[in-house]
């Protein structure tokens, strides 16, 4: 792997930076595993960068060839919807059944991080517990590489994540697709969950305690606002402090029977209407730098109605990032009432 700095010329075009790159006043002007496109590379150039840490050409990692999305969810989505139904019927799990999904969910990971953009590409509601679930793990997997854990731990945040939500099994399917807002009694039972997990995950012995607590925490908050216990800061364990991040980002981007999905940008935004307090800062400052910087080249819809494709997102400006319009580069954060109402490919 090529790690030492390359004099900024042409020949860096499409690259990808292994470390942040600063001014000499140290302002971030990229983040590591942004894209140095055409538009990057004049950016860098103005900047008066001369040199520039990359590693070798990962286009490979940034396209999804013939990966299938919807199928390799499905496959995944009905694996899942056995184990929950086996779990609530007191029978077993299966340990290697479990450790297939886990294993082909990492893998995939590793070979493709642009299918972290691509999730929202599945719409079955009706599926939509199970769905959320592989995309909660897709997420947890994701932030668990890229913190350092270890396989053991990245395995163990794995299983954590396919299960978080075990205990809606036992949550009527009425309420999990209520439209419009919980009673005050519907969201007492949709809180139980978190419990009717932990319980149904005392039936899977192959699990550690590490794992069962996850499932029953991933509602906590770091301020101590969550459920169901309401503790805080370090008493929350390290996976339910990323299944927080994840479950929520995967609530924000996909479409649920009450609501539509909000673009990747609008759920930061959210993230801080939320209050980031609420989530692990160093976490979520990880996960945003790093999943914002693989929508580089995606086609949106502006909500003027013209389509454009995002040719740089500065790391202190995520959500207002620069998009290539026939022939024009537009700013969004010079531009007060424009932003991206879609990303469409």
């Amino acid at each position: 792997m090529e790690t030492k700095p390359l004099f900024l010329t042409e020949k860096v075009i499409d690259e990808i930076l292994i470390e942040d790159i600063f001014d000499d006043e140290g302002n971030i002007l990229m983040g590591k595993n942004a894209i140095i496109n055409e538009y990057a590379f004049h950016f860098l150039a103005k900047s008066k960068v001369k040199r520039v840490p990359i590693y070798p050409s990962m286009k490979d990692n940034y396209s999804s060839g013939s990966f299938n999305l919807p199928l390799f969810h499905k496959e995944n989505i009905l694996a899942l919807q056995d184990i929950v139904t086996r779990l609530a019927a007191g029978r077993g799990v299966d340990p290697n059944e479990l450790g297939r999904v886990s294993e082909t969910l990492s893998l995939e990971v590793n070979r493709n991080r642009q299918m972290i953009g691509q999730t929202g590409r599945i719409k079955d509601t009706d599926e939509y517990t199970y769905n959320h679930s592989i995309n909660v793990a897709i997420y947890s997997l994701y932030i668990g590489k890229l913190i350092g854990l270890d396989n053991e731990r990245i395995k163990e945040l794995c299983q954590a994540a396919l299960l978080h939500d075990i205990g809606k099994a036992n949550v009527p399917k009425n309420i999990l697709n209520k439209k419009g807002k919980l009673t005050e009694e519907e969201f007492r039972i949709v809180k139980k969950h978190t419990i009717d997990g932990y319980l149904l995950s005392k039936r899977i012995p192959f699990l550690k305690e590490e794992v069962r607590e996850a499932i029953l925490s991933h509602h906590e908050r770091e301020d101590g606002s969550g459920y169901p216990r309401g503790i805080k800061g370090r008493k929350i364990n390290l996976y339910a402090r990323i299944l927080a991040i994840a479950d929520v980002y995967d609530a924000l981007t996909s479409e649920r029977v009450y609501k539509e999905k909000s673009t990747p940008f609008e759920a930061i935004e959210e993230f801080y209407n939320m209050g980031i307090n609420k989530f692990s800062k160093p976490i979520l400052n990880i996960f945003f730098k790093n999943t914002f910087q693989l929508y580089v080249n995606s086609k949106v819809k502006l909500t003027d109605g013209r389509i454009g494709r995002i040719q740089f997102i500065h790391p202190k400006k995520p959500t207002k990032p620069v998009i290539r319009v026939d022939g024009e580069h537009i700013n969004l954060s010079k531009c007060l009432f424009l932003k991206i109402e879609e990303v469409i490919g």
